[in-house]
């Protein structure tokens, strides 16, 4: 029976918005039963001084361990899901004004190269992609890939908050069929990227 080979590979996420926005997950068990969380913010105000807000995302994305598959012909994707959540929203009226959220690659020029990738924290020309989408579960689709959207400066549409306490649960997707034929000595090793998110207060279309 052919082994089945085994790659390692780790993903790290930050986003931010404008500036970072960030919050630090924390387990609290019998042993340890104290934990804290930071969090920052950006506040772009379209209307100086009459709206605020907090936009908060996890700090990290973990594709964890993903495994080469045996051949690449069917489909080998390997989903995880992140949120994007608005914390705090004093001010905007939801009538006529919207946070709207964007997300791209660190490395991401506008019409020329606008994917999402993750690399080898040893050798940074080694990278693979990874899409993002605003759904999960069944609802992954096309449509709800970001990539669907046209990039802008800022990135990506990826939503629109209007009230306090909303969010979006999407899935980051890594095409395990990438890895297929790949030297794991060449491959092997901790990957990286990162997501930059920009919001800024826009008009309701």
């Amino acid at each position: 029976m052919k082994a089945r080979k085994i790659l390692s590979l780790a993903l790290a996420a930050m986003m931010a918005a404008a500036a970072v926005v960030s919050v630090s997950a924390a387990e609290l068990t019998e042993s340890n039963s104290n934990g804290q969380t930071e969090v920052k913010a950006h506040i772009d105000g379209g209307v100086p001084g009459d709206v605020s807000y907090i936009i908060t995302i996890p700090d990290t994305v973990d594709f964890e361990t993903l495994a080469v598959p045996e051949n690449n012909t069917d489909d080998h994707n390997k989903d995880v899901t992140y949120t994007v959540t608005m914390t705090k929203l004093v001010g905007l009226d939801p009538a006529e004004k919207v946070v709207n959220v964007y997300v791209k690659d660190q490395n991401a020029v506008v019409g020329s190269v606008e994917q999402f990738y993750i690399a080898n924290k040893s050798n940074a020309d080694v990278k693979f992609a990874y899409d993002v989408y605003t759904a999960t579960g069944a609802n992954v689709n096309m449509s709800t890939n970001v990539n669907f959207n046209t990039m802008e400066t800022n990135g990506f549409f990826l939503t629109g908050f209007s009230e306090q306490g909303q969010s979006l649960t999407g899935t980051l997707r890594f095409d395990l069929n990438q890895l297929y034929g790949e030297s794991l000595a060449r491959i092997a090793g901790d990957y990286s990227g990162y997501m930059v998110f920009f919001s800024a207060i826009e008009d309701v279309q």
